[in-house]
């Protein structure tokens, strides 16, 4: 029994132009029809481009599969297959690890009207702290951007930063950080910042790229009227810029970790 396209697109819930493509990329050879020149596909053709079909689900590119009809033998595909499984756990665990950050920073962005110069007391991850330079002002360049680029090699749950480790002083470290579980923490790459109770608020700091610890002196002065005790460091990073009414506004998250009791 022959096949049309219109019949192996049907059976198959697939285009024309994939038949076309693979056709062009030496996958497939379907018969043409002398009397009309209509591409007809046998039975053996058919269950061909069901293989191909699967194989892309599976990420394989175009290349590999022509490879792998070729040339693979039961072993050296099963060994494809598990070098494949091992790149979707991969990405199991990164887009498990995307989603978790996504909720957080969801929640983050939804109370940021709340707490615009509102300082609160809140429970707060732990952060790996990668530092790029530095000083008041972000300022990238070949070098620092090298020595500490596998934090931001992926930029998905990585945020800017920047680090006071006196709160008294304006010496400021920028970076990038992300938050973490302790246990993740690799010393060779950053400081983490513990976990534990702190003081946060958010500032709109505009269109400005430079930073100061006088922006948390709504933090400390709640901190003295209240009784409280920091632990001597704050915390700023920025957690989103938009545009809007051709204003600028570039929200900071302002964190004072409090002193262990």
């Amino acid at each position: 029994m022959k096949y049309t396209q219109k019949d192996v697109c049907r059976l198959l819930n697939i285009k024309r132009e994939t038949l076309r493509h693979y056709e062009k990329e030496g996958l497939i050879v379907p018969e043409i029809d002398p009397v009309n020149q209509y591409r007809m596909y046998d039975i053996d053709t058919v269950y061909l481009i069901s293989e191909c079909k699967r194989y892309q689900a599976n990420e394989f590119s175009l290349a590999e599969i022509r490879e792998m009809l070729k040339e693979d033998t039961l072993e050296t595909y099963t060994a494809r297959m598990e070098e494949k499984q091992k790149e979707f756990e991969k990405k199991r665990d990164y887009y498990i690890r995307l989603a978790a950050f996504n909720a957080d920073y969801i929640t983050r962005l939804k109370r940021i009207p709340a707490t615009i110069n509102t300082p609160c007391v809140t429970e707060e991850e732990a952060i790996l702290f990668v530092k790029e330079r530095e000083g008041t002002a972000l300022t990238l360049t070949p070098e620092n951007i090298e020595a500490n680029r596998m934090i931001r090699a992926d930029l998905s749950d990585s945020f800017i930063m920047g680090y006071f480790p006196d709160e008294n002083s304006e010496h400021c470290e920028w970076g990038f950080g992300r938050w973490i579980r302790c246990a993740q923490a690799d010393p060779e790459n950053g400081k983490v910042i513990p976990s534990g109770r702190s003081l946060a608020c958010t500032v709109d700091i505009g269109s400005d790229m430079k930073i100061s610890s006088s922006w948390a002196d709504s933090l400390k002065t709640y901190a003295e009227e209240n009784g409280i005790h920091t632990a001597g460091t704050i915390i700023m990073r920025q957690l989103v810029r938009v545009t809007g009414n051709h204003e600028t506004h570039r929200y900071m998250e302002i964190v004072m970790p409090l002193a262990e009791e």
